[in-house]
């Protein structure tokens, strides 16, 4: 489906952020036709991800400084929270569990190899949070998590995180064992932030960001 493609190459950044895209671009990148390129794109547009740009086609959704902090701010205040009422609670089984998962591994610029290791990631913090008993901290995770996952990906292409993500993680392990909650929010902060500087890295180091002219946009998106 042209959508699914699509939308998986933004999210892994395939389609870099603040790229230009046009119909007829995606139609024969993809291997569909216009028709089936324009509904996804229609799609796309819809949710955000694509941005019509006058006389151009359509802007991949830039990756803002903005969003950087707002998401990871959110990630943050949720998973202390998760933690810390996790913390004594995690049965033997999600403690086997949480190990097999935070022993992932990825190679970094093989995006095949990042999805699965952040699917892992993703699958071992929704565990803590679901071991919390709130349905509704896991829904608000969840979606954060879904939110930054194209942040991840730009991040992970930049350097190989998964030995110190083990380390993080098994950390928080021990602490939930233990029921120690301080030691399990202390290693998660620690975490949330080393994430955000790996992404804020990759932000500064883009040749595409380090291009930007600061000042007016006057190829505005259509209203």
């Amino acid at each position: 489906m042209a959508f699914d493609a699509i939308r998986k190459a933004i999210v892994r950044c395939e389609l870099m952020p603040g790229s230009i895209v046009t119909e007829v671009d995606l139609a024969n990148q993809f291997n569909f036709g216009r028709a089936a390129a324009r509904a996804a794109v229609d799609r796309l547009s819809l949710i955000g991800l694509l941005q019509p740009v006058r006389r151009q086609g359509y802007r991949v959704k830039p990756i803002t400084l903005r969003d950087l902090n707002d998401l990871f701010q959110l990630r943050e205040i949720v998973e202390v929270a998760c933690v810390r009422l996790a913390a004594g609670r995690v049965d033997s089984a999600d403690l086997h569990r949480l190990d097999r998962l935070c022993r992932a591994d990825y190679q970094p610029g093989n995006k095949e190899s990042e999805a699965n290791f952040l699917q892992r990631n993703s699958d071992f913090h929704m565990s803590i949070a679901a071991a919390t008993g709130n349905d509704r901290l896991v829904s608000v995770l969840k979606q954060t998590l879904m939110e930054l996952e194209r942040m991840f990906h730009f991040g992970l292409s930049l350097r190989d995180r998964g030995s110190e993500m083990h380390s993080e993680h098994k950390s928080i392990i021990d602490a939930l064992a233990e029921g120690d909650a301080e030691t399990a929010e202390r290693v998660t902060v620690d975490q949330v932030r080393s994430s955000r500087a790996m992404v804020l890295d990759a932000l500064l180091s883009s040749t595409s960001l380090l291009d930007v002219k600061i000042g007016v946009d006057h190829e505005s998106p259509l209203a």
